[in-house]
């Protein structure tokens, strides 16, 4: 049994930290973070929100399967580590464009950045999984 004050500090950082792993997962390439640590950081307050509010509250409004998250993860990273092959070039070669958009600038598209979003479902999918089937089994 938790407190009103424990839930009302979750509902108020499950936004703010879900925020927060999407920027570690956009600075990944160029900065530190990426698909691991933001998919950590995503399944942590997910995690947090399992413990305060309950599994059985959690799963009338929110239930998703997270091995199909898990899934989507691994086709995509999988995907891109297998697309440059396709194109003549080395197994895990990155490819660098830079696009100009009109409000934005210049902005650099890589293709180790959809890697980094697979390894961010992945990462997602697997943890809650877990956590969530051991939940089930202490009800």
């Amino acid at each position: 049994m938790t407190t009103i004050i424990t839930k009302t500090i979750t509902k108020i950082c499950i936004p703010l930290v879900i925020l927060f792993s999407i920027s570690l997962l956009l600075a990944g390439h160029n900065n530190p973070g990426g698909g691991f640590i933001g998919g950590v950081m995503f399944a942590s307050v997910i995690a947090l929100a399992y413990v305060v509010f309950g599994l059985k509250d959690i799963k009338t409004f929110f239930n998703p399967d997270w091995a199909k998250w898990f899934g989507f993860g691994l086709t995509l990273a999988s995907f891109t580590a297998f697309s440059a092959m396709m194109f003549g070039h080395n197994f895990f070669r990155s490819a660098v464009e830079f696009v100009h958009l009109p409000l934005f600038g210049e902005i650099e598209l890589v293709s180790a950045g959809l890697f980094d979003i697979g390894v961010y479902f992945v990462v997602i999918g697997s943890l809650l999984f877990i956590f969530k089937n051991v939940g089930d089994d202490n009800e």
